[in-house]
């Protein structure tokens, strides 16, 4: 059997434990991470859902540009963007001014926890920033209007930054996936490439390609029976022979998160056939991928 599958099957049988403990009960209930102009975000506090809207700390804004200040007396934060305007929100009132003009807002800015929380949606698109939701890895990319991919970065000799550039691209299907998501997340990258790559989370595996600066995923399979399969892979498929999954017949390397540890795991095996594993911390989501020696 080949090398990568032997590898899938090797973190399949570690983190059998992981899955059955914690699998059923943090269904769903995985961090939001927030992306900004292809650079992942650091968070001391995650974003929190509240009927179906996202509200992030204010603190987390400034990575938008954005300058802030806070009025504990009179509970209103001031936002200012690059160009600046600015932006008036107050704790538990949904009229918000942008400048002199007022302006409603479908849920009112929080206090939680001596944090406040603003909806990021509103916050950003009023100031002038384009917000995406990406479902299946439960995450929001923020982009300006002057942002635009760099497809040069998928094709520079740093593996470690093509690799951390392509997970900073908002996956995107033209397929109805499949019904349920897992809560942890494992990339599969072909050895010597960052174009494309499996997204394992626990429940599913997702195809992905990089093309045309754009993260397309291709089809998914379900980790525990492949005949539940989406997009263009085919049900009942053999890893090993389907051209789909041909630039992983030789060999793969894993990068795994373990976010209940702050942690990663890098494996792959050596020029001598040998399985590696290699830890880091991880300070911000890219962090899971590591840099492996040459």
């Amino acid at each position: 059997m080949r090398k990568f599958v032997i590898l899938l099957s090797l973190v399949s049988f570690t983190f059998m434990g992981y899955t059955q403990t914690h699998a059923a009960a943090d269904y769903n209930k995985r961090p939001v991470e927030i992306n900004v102009n292809g650079k992942f975000i650091s968070m001391d506090v995650h974003p929190t859902m509240d009927n179906n809207r996202l509200f992030i700390p204010i603190r987390s804004l400034a990575s938008l540009g954005i300058h802030y200040s806070w009025n504990p007396s009179s509970k209103v934060v001031t936002l200012q963007n690059k160009n600046g305007e600015y932006l008036k929100i107050t704790v538990g009132s949904k009229v918000a001014y942008k400048g002199s003009q007022k302006i409603q807002m479908d849920q009112a800015a929080k206090n939680q926890d001596g944090r406040v929380l603003v909806p990021i949606r509103f916050v950003s698109e009023t100031l002038g920033y384009h917000v995406d939701y990406e479902t299946i890895r439960k995450m929001v990319f923020v982009n300006s209007d002057s942002y635009k991919f760099d497809m040069n970065q998928m094709t520079q000799e740093n593996l470690q930054a093509a690799r951390k550039a392509a997970i900073s691209l908002p996956i995107k299907f033209d397929f109805k996936p499949l019904d349920s998501s897992g809560v942890y997340h494992e990339y599969s990258f072909p050895v010597g490439r960052a174009d494309v790559y499996m997204l394992l989370d626990g429940r599913n595996t997702t195809l992905v390609e990089i093309k045309n600066g754009k993260a397309m995923a291709i089809g998914q399979f379900a980790d525990d029976d492949r005949s539940k399969t989406s997009g263009a892979i085919p049900p009942n498929f053999i890893l090993d022979t389907d051209p789909l999954f041909e630039a992983y017949h030789n060999s793969s390397v894993l990068f795994i998160e373990n976010r209940y540890e702050g942690s990663a795991i890098a494996i792959y095996n050596n020029e001598n056939g040998k399985r590696v594993e290699l830890n880091t911390k991880v300070n911000v989501y890219s962090d899971i991928i590591q840099k492996l020696p040459k």
